[in-house]
């Protein structure tokens, strides 16, 4: 099968000279209003080889560019396995690849392509935002979406219609349950009674992950709980965190990026503040706490625990550590498209074709009813789309020689 891969550090670098070019300042042709037209670096042709087309939506530019390589890569390894193994049916997987943006309009935009190519199914994104772009579309073609890592409780739920978007799932779990798990986590092994949450006011993901989290830890009503906030791209925490301080917390949950949680370690350590720090899925990084943390252990839930054999792999195809869960999620979102691919029988040309949109559906119910085992664990979907597992407990120790060592601890929720 030809390769349709276009490599990512072109992508970035061709994202890089157009975003040089676009400048505000640049003059306007009168009486042409200003509109941003959508980034999808790469448009791959359809397959013309018999081969079973999927297509890949992560972003190569952009704040998410970074987890969106690495996700494409979890894609790229299953694809691999799964062509090497005889593909399905004895057909091969044809991967079409899909770099974009970081903005909700390019991965539309992307998603549209795809469908138009005559895909089967997409995988992505990265980003509940790009996630939830991909979903409009894929809903509205009838096309199936997996995400790997995209978190917010409405992605697989259409607000215009009040109903679940049956076309969507993830291999990953919510924010509402991420919350529940570590406020359960929180009263149950930590001991706590009190709990500060400190988050980014006007960002999503943090905002529902605190009220999540608030909401669980008061049950069944005795303990006590109080927010503060900080506003986008502050790197000064030392007001709140006095604040925190006076409110004398057992733990504080920071449902932020790691480089916040670094930031506000550090000072809540010059602080004096000793309360255990707790975060999301958003701690998943090497770089969590490189300059500078607690005193004592830390703590954050993410989606799974990826196996040695994984992570090495993964080290040596690419040349760097894997970080977080990302990739294994998205070589597990691969799985359950060609799990649901392989129950369909025998896929002919007119399947492809004329009756394209009947072998979507089929495809989406079957989807729908897979139940394996992947490498993140076992990987079936609820009647919402959303994959019922439990998280991984990790535990970020300072080490005597100097920087912090992160190991599993346990499971919350189950596995």
């Amino acid at each position: 099968m030809p390769s349709l891969r276009r490599p990512v550090v072109t992508c970035l670098i061709f994202s890089c000279l157009g975003a040089a070019c676009a400048s505000p300042t640049s003059p306007r042709p009168a009486g042409r209003e200003s509109r941003v037209e959508p980034l999808v670096l790469a448009e791959p042709r359809a397959p013309r080889d018999g081969s079973l087309p999927i297509a890949a939506i992560f972003p190569a530019a952009g704040r998410y560019a970074l987890s969106g390589v690495q996700s494409l890569r979890g894609v790229r390894l299953a694809v691999d396995d799964l062509n090497a193994a005889g593909g399905i049916g004895g057909r091969q997987l044809a991967l079409l690849e899909y770099p974009i943006g970081s903005y909700f309009l390019d991965a539309r935009k992307a998603a549209a392509l795809a469908a138009e190519a005559g895909v089967l199914a997409i995988v992505g994104a990265n980003s509940s935002d790009l996630s939830m772009a991909i979903a409009e579309e894929a809903e509205a073609r009838g096309l199936v979406q997996v995400s790997n890592v995209s978190t917010a409780q409405d992605l697989n739920y259409d607000p215009a219609t009040g109903h679940n978007r049956e076309f969507v799932f993830r291999v990953c779990t919510s924010d509402g349950v991420m919350g529940g798990l570590l406020a359960a986590f929180a009263r149950e092994k930590l001991g706590a009674r009190r709990a500060a949450v400190l988050y980014e006011v006007g960002r999503t993901y943090s905002a529902r992950l605190a009220r999540s989290f608030i909401d669980r830890f008061r049950e069944p009503g005795s303990r006590v709980t109080k927010e503060f906030v900080y506003l986008a791209l502050e790197t000064d925490f030392r007001a709140q965190l006095r604040e925190v301080q006076a409110f004398a917390p057992d733990v504080v949950f920071l449902p932020g990026s790691f480089t916040d949680a670094t930031l506000i370690a550090r000072q809540a350590e010059q602080l004096g503040l000793r309360a255990t720090l707790l975060g999301a899925d958003a701690w998943s990084s090497p770089l969590l706490f490189k300059r500078g943390g607690p005193s004592r252990p830390a703590h954050f839930l993410d989606h799974c625990s990826p196996p040695l054999r994984f992570n090495e792999r993964y080290r040596v195809e690419f040349g760097q550590p894997i970080q977080g869960c990302r990739a294994a999620l998205a070589y597990d979102a691969v799985e359950a498209i060609a799990t649901g691919l392989g129950s369909l029988g025998r896929i002919g040309a007119e399947d492809l074709g004329d009756r394209l949109s009947q072998t979507r559906r089929r495809l989406r119910d079957a989807v729908a009813a897979a139940d394996f085992v992947g490498i993140t664990g076992r990987v079936r979907f609820d009647g919402a789309g959303d994959r019922p597992t439990g998280m991984a407990v990790m535990s970020v120790e300072p080490v005597p020689e100097g920087g912090y060592l992160t190991r599993l601890e346990g499971w919350a929720g189950g596995r």
